[in-house]
């Protein structure tokens, strides 16, 4: 008699047992056993094949999230960076056909998990800004030629819409010198986080201008007429919301100065030729 054939677990079953071994998901009760879809030899047994390629992933994870946290990594040094990240890719495994996405939590569950280290979740966030920022689609920006050819009687009437390249970010007073400080060119980057951050925050404007990434602060004043032109605004609008506490004058006058700096800085998306007439 023939011996009996032992049945093959469905080329899905395998599928998913390789992937939990591999990412060390969990996917449910495993329909087999991963070892048995791998050939071992002298040279290396079907384990240690499986382990290369879950040490690879891992590996693979940790240098994503560096390349999205440069600073923060410096920061904290290798061991620690990829101990932390490890910890947080447990949490928030990728689920995302790109890589890019993998860092976008990070900043909240630092918050979560180290509430007395609030400097990590401070620089994360701004690292996560300036990253996500880099690579949104470009969009036409608005030059001085603009303003100058709107009829002068309707100037009130002028649009205002931020490019969507641009994030307002809440941090700690310090984030803007702990990134200066942990820059490649820094010949003295700080080792440790800054003693306290007790005290009020402030705004970071990120934004991309062409190629390249930048962040400044903006005032309390600033920050609010930036949230009215994100979505879309007019001149008239950011003028009035100014009146109120500085009058009709200097309320324009400040509004004319923020226009000139995100018309320079590329901030405000191109108006169509329809709005000029």
């Amino acid at each position: 008699m023939r011996p009996e054939r032992t049945a093959r677990p469905a080329l899905a079953s395998v599928q998913a047992a390789l992937l939990s071994r591999i990412t060390g998901q969990r996917l449910g009760a495993p329909a087999c056993d991963a070892t048995s879809a791998i050939s071992g030899d002298v040279r290396a047994s079907a384990e240690d094949r499986l382990a290369v390629y879950s040490f690879m992933y891992g590996s693979r994870l940790i240098e994503a999230l560096e390349s999205q946290f440069p600073r923060l990594g410096r920061l904290l040094g290798v061991e620690a960076f990829a101990d932390l990240t490890t910890a947080y890719v447990a949490e928030h495994p990728s689920r995302h056909p790109s890589l890019r996405e993998l860092g976008r939590a990070l900043p909240r569950w630092l918050a979560a998990r180290r509430p007395n280290e609030r400097a990590l979740a401070a620089l994360a966030a701004l690292e996560w800004a300036r990253a996500d920022v880099y690579d949104l689609a470009d969009q036409p920006a608005m030059t001085l030629d603009a303003p100058r050819a709107f009829p002068p009687e309707r100037f009130g009437e002028l649009p205002l819409k931020l490019i969507e390249a641009h994030r307002l970010v809440e941090v700690e007073l310090a984030t803007e010198a702990l990134w200066d400080g942990l820059a490649p060119t820094a010949t003295d980057a700080p080792t440790t986080l800054p003693a306290s951050l007790d005290g009020p925050g402030t705004t970071l404007l990120v934004w991309r201008q062409e190629i390249a990434v930048y962040h400044r602060a903006v005032d309390p004043e600033e920050r609010a007429a930036l949230a009215l032109v994100s979505t879309g605004s007019r001149f008239g609008v950011i003028c009035d919301a100014l009146s109120a506490t500085h009058g009709d004058e200097a309320a324009t006058a400040r509004a004319f100065a923020w226009l000139s700096t995100w018309i320079a800085d590329g901030l405000l998306t191109e108006i169509s030729k329809s709005d000029l007439l």
